[in-house]
């Protein structure tokens, strides 16, 4: 851009199109690329991009509190490298935008690089700029990964994130700041391309946010730049010296021009069974030695009490759903069968366990070959994590089979 050049004022430039004109811009710049694979290869196609990628996305994993089995609306998807990892974390997700030819892309990368493992199918989902092909309430979270400051109805993409989005969702936005379209790239992008490279201004998005029914905002406060010191430095720093002081400016200086942040809406749900974190039991077991004949059921009396603060998914659930599992070892501590055996804590499909709930039940493990074993009852969220994983203690039967 020429020093004589006026600078392009983004509020104008969104006035001077309809919605629908911007939509078709966006169209015409993915139509216009002659080659996809800078697009096809993101996060990793660009050595100096890379780091601010994956930090910026990381940081939005980390507060979407993510789980396997949710759904997530991926806003602005793009070649959609965003909704190919969302969809390796095992979430179902919509992909949105309002290019045809990104979603084209989109596709041909899950075509390229399918997520290992059995994973839902994304849903490709066209955007009008104005309404979210989607039911109320029906979606858990919202991804927006450097795409709400593109759109030319911010209130407009508000007001139907609230709609779609369910009691206790989260939308996360990772955008820059609110001096962004005078930076020399965006007047560069606005020029050449026409795209709006608007401004995110906080304050004006929880004003809006908040009035639509969003509860609760917070904002990630983070450093991405290079800090690297000397050991002497890095002590420093811990100590909370001169050094930390430093650390906090070069992160003020940061944050000026980067916005990472959350809308909640809603009351917060009470966790489930499908996230990790706090998921505890005790087990007792009254019978902890047995003697049993070859081919006999192993069959005994346990206790089992959900003391975390989730709700335990019944097996009717395909992620997340808990049973009390079965791992048998030898006498000297050999693991010989990994999840020998696991079963529902109630009958047939079962039901949600409750925290502080009580279960009772009486087990049916597959007879073993004569020998001496020792049984150890953990519990499993299938799919998420055993119980021992959180410092849960197990329950050890040692068994003799003549």
């Amino acid at each position: 851009m020429a020093m004589t050049e006026e600078l392009i004022d983004v509020k104008e430039l969104i006035a001077s199109r309809s919605v629908e004109e911007h939509c078709r811009l966006a169209e015409h710049y993915f139509t216009g690329l002659d080659d996809w694979t800078y697009y096809l290869g993101k996060p990793f196609t660009d050595p100096e991009q890379t780091p601010q990628l994956l930090i910026n996305f990381a940081l939005l994993l980390q507060g979407l509190q993510l789980c396997p089995g949710l759904k997530v609306l991926d806003f602005g998807a793009g070649s959609c490298w965003t909704s190919h990892f969302l969809t390796q974390l095992n979430c179902k997700v919509f992909a949105l935008d309002a290019s045809e030819t990104a979603l084209k892309m989109g596709r041909e990368l899950y075509a390229r690089h399918p997520p290992f493992g059995h994973r839902p199918a994304p849903q490709f989902l066209r955007f009008d700029g104005e309404r979210i092909d989607l039911p109320d309430k029906s979606v858990e979270r919202i991804v927006c990964f450097d795409a709400f400051h593109h759109v030319p109805n911010p209130e407009r993409i508000l007001s139907e994130f609230s709609r779609v989005l369910v009691e206790g969702g989260i939308a996360g936005f990772s955008e820059p700041g609110p001096q962004h379209s005078n930076s020399p790239d965006s007047q560069r992008e606005m020029r050449d391309f026409g795209v709006i490279e608007n401004d995110v201004v906080i304050e004006q998005i929880w004003n809006e946010a908040e009035r639509l029914g969003f509860t609760d905002l917070k904002l990630s406060v983070f450093h991405l730049p290079p800090f690297h010191l000397s050991l002497a430095a890095f002590n420093d720093l811990i100590a909370g010296g001169a050094t930390a002081q430093d650390y906090t400016a070069a992160t003020r200086d940061y944050i000026q021009h980067q916005r990472n942040f959350f809308l909640f809406k809603g009351e917060r749900k009470i966790s489930d069974s499908r996230f990790r974190r706090g998921l505890t039991a005790k087990i007792d077991v009254q019978e902890q030695r047995l003697r049993l004949r070859a081919g006999e059921e192993i069959r005994f009396p346990v206790t089992i009490i959900n003391d975390s603060p989730a709700i335990w998914l019944p097996v009717s659930e395909r992620v997340g759903s808990v049973e009390l599992g079965v791992h048998v070892y030898l006498p000297d501590g050999t693991l010989l069968h990994h999840r020998f055996h696991s079963e529902p804590l109630t009958p047939d499909t079962g039901r949600a366990i409750m925290p502080n709930e009580k279960v009772e039940l009486v087990t049916r493990i597959p007879p073993l070959c004569a020998g001496s074993y020792v049984l150890e009852l953990d519990m499993v969220s299938n799919d998420v994590c055993w119980f021992t994983q959180n410092g849960s203690p197990t329950v050890h039967v040692q068994v003799e089979v003549n």
